[in-house]
């Protein structure tokens, strides 16, 4: 369906007011009602409402459509708690290889470490396969360890590692990169990387944080990956940069649409 496509390609899940009301009645037509669900959803976590974070994760454990599936495994990570990743446990252990990467590629915007055991679980279980290498891969991304991005580590040799790294670090908090997520951080990262790909006149390479800083603000970013950034495109980042600044923010929360995960 193209709302699936046309969010799995895009960096959030459209403006805050969009109620998506036509693809709500196209869905309604052709007797969709897990896509109805999961349109629903989207506009109410906008607003702020995430009483029905429940009613995600039970459309994540008996969905069949997978570019469904695709979204709301990356809208489960933009919302979810540390307390909801073991409410999916069983439905990863028996997902089949391509959902399991989909949750993968996403694990790290659920900017908590406490995502890490889980993925530690997964490289047992796939640990044989090529999935096994990316998963070994986002582990040690996202805790530092060089070694896992470049060679295949098992799962009780990233285990120590994770437990080593975690030493100083709040896991009830959350965090990107190393540091307390804050959009301050990001925002300095962006820039950095608009101003390179300006004096090269090149394209941003980065998807990650113009995604990020849009999914956090309820703002979209005017640069994502692939974006030429040009005079204007970089004016326009710049500007994007202090109307994020403007806004209240608190180191190691993290937020959906201008609302903070609790």
């Amino acid at each position: 369906m193209e709302i699936w496509d046309d969010l799995i390609s895009d960096i959030w899940y459209r403006d805050k007011n969009d109620r998506m009301d036509n693809e709500i009645n196209e869905c309604i037509g052709i007797g969709d009602t897990e896509s109805v669900v999961l349109i629903k959803l989207i506009y109410a976590f906008k607003q702020g409402d995430f009483s029905q974070k429940a009613k995600l994760i039970d459309l994540i454990q008996t969905s069949e459509n997978k570019d469904l599936l695709n979204v709301a495994i990356r809208l489960f990570f933009s919302v979810a708690t540390p307390d909801d990743f073991s409410k999916i446990n069983n439905f990863l252990i028996n997902a089949e290889q391509e959902t399991v990467a989909v949750f993968v590629s996403f694990a790290e915007e659920s900017l908590s470490y406490q995502i890490i055991p889980y993925l530690l679980g997964l490289l047992s279980i796939w640990e044989d396969t090529e999935l096994g290498e990316e998963i070994s891969f986002k582990i040690g991304s996202m805790i530092g360890y060089d070694k896992a991005t470049y060679e295949l580590c098992s799962a009780d040799e990233l285990g120590n590692e994770f437990i080593a790294f975690c030493k100083n670090k709040d896991l009830e908090k959350y965090y990107y990169d190393g540091q307390l997520a804050f959009p301050g951080h990001l925002t300095k990262m962006l820039i950095q990387e608009t101003m390179i790909a300006r004096a090269s006149n090149t394209e941003l390479q980065d998807d990650t944080i113009p995604s990020l800083l849009s999914v956090w603000s309820g703002i979209k970013c005017p640069a994502d990956y692939y974006t030429k950034v040009d005079d204007k495109i970089a004016g326009q980042v710049i500007e994007y940069v202090k109307l994020l600044a403007s806004m209240e923010w608190e180191k190691g929360c993290k937020y959906f649409y201008g609302h903070k995960i609790q």
